[in-house]
């Protein structure tokens, strides 16, 4: 079927309350990464738009061989919950060639009661949700005082900034911090064309924390205006800023931030459940609960079973999860 031209998608993202992740922007910038990004679509007997969803189609690399699977963030776009639950129906028809064909909805809004009608398959992942329809001292008190409260306050008395990425050598100067801390942490490198096509758009915002004019840390949040939520991309720390307590100033700035623009919901990008203590992934973890937020399920929705096989195994067995890194990152 004829892929969707620009005008209809948005016409449709527009009606459908859509999210960041199936905004045609956010589309746009990943086929410019070279991304093979393919629509599953549905149209009415007059051939009008009715439903649709943007997958990236890619390659993952197993110990058994290289397989095609298909990855979508955010909701399906509709007009009604009919045509939702009609689409998702069709949806796993039209992926039975992939390996695995895997959605992870609004974790606002995952709509597990349509998923589960239409007969998907469920894996959890978690992350934190920090509740912006609160007063300021409210926010404030929900930190952790020992260690949040009094790191933003040591943060202060240091002279830390707060700003917007604006300068060209600035981000240069974050590139290279991002990329140190995530070839220590074995953690995904996005690239810099990725962050520089979205800093300080209207899909998102780059900060920094600078004393003087040295950058110390950063952070990049992916704005939602229709959902009203923010999402944490990454982030980034020299260890001098760690030192200052560049990090948790960062997030409370951040916080505020959200709050100014009357969103609803700062999500912290994510928590793994299954970290063993002592490592980076667990400290992570500890960090973002000093903020005050809820931990909460972020459910992937799958058309079969080999996604969350897949995932299930990598928790059970720590040692498929280094191999799966190894291949695919």
């Amino acid at each position: 079927m004829q892929d969707p031209t620009q005008e209809e998608w948005e016409n449709l993202w527009s009606q459908a309350n859509g999210g960041i992740y199936q905004s045609w922007k956010w589309i746009e910038l990943h086929k410019k990464l070279g991304r093979n990004i393919k629509f599953i679509i549905e149209r009415d007997k007059s051939g009008r738009l009715n439903a649709g969803l943007s997958f990236i189609e890619s390659n993952l690399k197993t110990p058994l061989g290289t397989k095609k699977i298909l990855r979508a963030s955010g909701n399906p776009l509709s007009y009604n919950d009919d045509t939702t639950l009609s689409f998702l129906k069709e949806l796993k028809n039209e992926v039975k060639n992939y390996f695995y064909c895997a959605i992870s909805p609004l974790v606002i809004l995952p709509r597990e009661d349509l998923f589960n009608k239409a007969g998907y398959k469920i894996f959890l992942n978690y992350t934190i949700l920090i509740e912006l329809n609160k007063e300021k001292d409210e926010l404030w008190k929900q930190l952790e005082k020992k260690s949040a409260r009094w790191g933003i306050k040591i943060a202060e008395k240091n002279s830390l900034k707060f700003e917007l990425a604006e300068k060209p050598e600035d981000l240069e100067i974050f590139y290279e911090l991002y990329t140190k801390t995530t070839k220590k942490g074995n953690f995904h490198l996005n690239e810099k064309y990725f962050i520089d096509g979205l800093k300080n758009t209207n899909l998102s915002k780059m900060f920094l924390i600078k004393l003087k004019n040295e950058v110390l840390a950063g952070g990049l949040i992916l704005l939602d205006y229709n959902n009203k939520i923010a999402v944490l991309n990454l982030t980034s720390s020299s260890d001098k800023g760690l030192k200052l307590q560049a990090m948790p100033f960062l997030y409370w700035n951040i916080i505020l931030y959200c709050k100014s623009l009357n969103f609803a919901f700062f999500d912290l990008g994510g928590y793994d459940a299954e970290a063993a203590k002592d490592t980076k992934e667990y400290n992570i973890n500890k960090f973002k609960e000093r903020f005050g937020g809820r931990i909460i399920e972020q459910p992937v929705f799958s058309t079969n079973w080999k996604y969350p096989l897949l995932r299930k195994s990598m928790q059970k067995m720590r040692f498929l999860k280094k191999i799966y890194k190894k291949l695919n990152y």
